[in-house]
């Protein structure tokens, strides 16, 4: 059970900071370095900046956010288990 755990928690890392990339560069890309920089630096600004430009970052925006709750839902059934 715990190797399934640590599998699905490592799946939503990934998911996460997939989206969390794929906003940042769509940040730069569209030529709003402020946006792009702020992504890097404090990383939930990309849920902001996702959902002000909700349209064009539909997936990676639910990314982030999918990998966010499965980490959370994950520390949740962990703690459970103890």
């Amino acid at each position: 059970m715990e190797t399934m755990l640590g599998i699905l928690a490592m799946a939503a890392l990934a998911a996460g900071v997939i989206g969390w990339l794929w906003i940042t560069v769509m940040a730069f890309s569209e030529g709003e370095t402020l946006w792009g920089v702020g992504c890097m630096i404090i990383s939930p600004l990309c849920i902001v900046y996702g959902l002000m430009n909700f349209q064009e970052l539909k997936l990676p925006f639910f990314l982030v956010l999918g990998g966010f709750v499965g980490r959370i839902a994950i520390g949740a059934i962990t703690i459970g288990m103890s």
